[in-house]
């Protein structure tokens, strides 16, 4: 009987075991996962230890890109830079930053867009910051650098997207 006992005393003890070894090895899996993901979307990037100035660029330096006249940059808070310009002001450029986690929003528009059309619907542009893509139908020019992502919306704005490219590249050489 006492012989009985032990073997399955024993039996037990090794399902326990077993049981909790598996819930280590799942418990492992999910973290690896979980690192994984999170260097996919951009975790990894550098992140930003500069000033957070969202007019980077003097109204002549943008005046010189756009060959027009432009009112100097006025900042809203740290996360956005209007310039007005054209004859009388009358047009706006407004150059968006993201200083942190610009990459992980940059891969997730990039991806919910991709999931969305089913297709590849950014447009790549090499030579600029660490990535940089025109949005669809030229809606926006995406650019990041480290984990810095600056946006430019070329549809309220007017800008065409050789001025766009050419803006966000010397932002990019400032960061």
């Amino acid at each position: 009987m006492v012989k009985d006992l032990l073997i399955v005393l024993a039996v037990i003890t090794f399902l326990m075991l077993l049981a909790a070894g598996s819930c280590f090895y799942v418990a492992y899996r999910v973290k690896k996962k979980a690192h994984e993901f999170s260097q996919e979307i951009g975790a990894n990037a550098t992140p930003y230890s500069g000033k957070r100035e969202p007019c980077l660029l003097s109204s002549s330096e943008v005046g010189a890109i756009l060959r027009e006249p432009v009112e100097a940059g006025e900042s809203h808070g740290d996360m956005a830079c209007e310039y007005h310009y054209g004859r009388g002001g009358n047009r706006r450029l407004d150059v968006e930053f993201t200083w942190q986690g610009g990459a992980m929003a940059m891969k997730l528009a990039h991806a919910a867009m991709q999931h969305i059309s089913g297709m590849e619907t950014f447009t790549a542009v090499p030579g600029i910051g660490d990535e940089a893509y025109i949005a669809p139908g030229g809606s926006a020019f995406m650019m990041r650098k480290g984990d810095v992502m600056v946006n430019i919306d070329l549809r309220a704005s007017g800008v065409s997207l050789d001025a766009a490219e050419k803006i966000t590249a010397k932002i990019a050489s400032r960061l």
